[in-house]
């Protein structure tokens, strides 16, 4: 399991930073189009937009994963010691549940705009397409979280922020 882990961070971290890069490279090839040649790359900004939004989503998984992710921490030293394992496994229980209920809905959303022939302007891409990585990275978070509900020992220690 935990190498399985492992490897799914490891993907899940190289398609979100090319993504990224991706976007990146697509907006400063934009600003440049624009300044020299006063002429923008068509459909450059909706592409890097949708890139980027795909990066964010996939990033939900890899935050959890990392243990990185913002959470509250008002209730962090109510419950006593002794009861903590039992409190973290209810815990990662109620957010994978959170997560697959996201995962659910933003699958429906995905078939609602896959049926409805949706597009983006000015690309006349289906945009179901790019929002495949809602439904996606909501599940694989929420499978994290069910597998560290199951085995506390593969969640990562949280770290102190400076």
């Amino acid at each position: 399991m935990e190498q399985f882990l492992k490897n799914l961070l490891r993907f899940e971290t190289i398609v979100a930073g090319a993504f990224y890069t991706i976007a990146a490279a697509i907006l400063f090839a934009d600003v440049i189009s624009r300044e020299i040649f006063s002429q923008s790359i068509w459909g450059g900004q909706r592409i890097a937009v949708l890139l980027a939004n795909a990066a964010a989503l996939i990033g939900i998984a890899v935050a959890v994963a990392l243990h990185r992710h913002i959470r509250p921490s008002i209730l962090d030293n109510v419950v006593p010691e002794r009861f903590l394992p039992s409190v973290l496994r209810i815990g990662n229980l109620v957010s994978a549940a959170v997560m697959f209920a996201g995962a659910y809905f933003g699958a429906l959303l995905v078939l609602d705009n896959k049926m409805m022939g949706f597009t983006t302007p000015p690309l006349d891409l289906e945009i179901w397409i790019p929002q495949l990585a809602l439904p996606y990275g909501l599940a694989s978070a929420g499978l994290r979280y069910l597998i560290f509900a199951a085995k506390p020992d593969l969640q990562p220690q949280e770290q102190e922020v400076m």
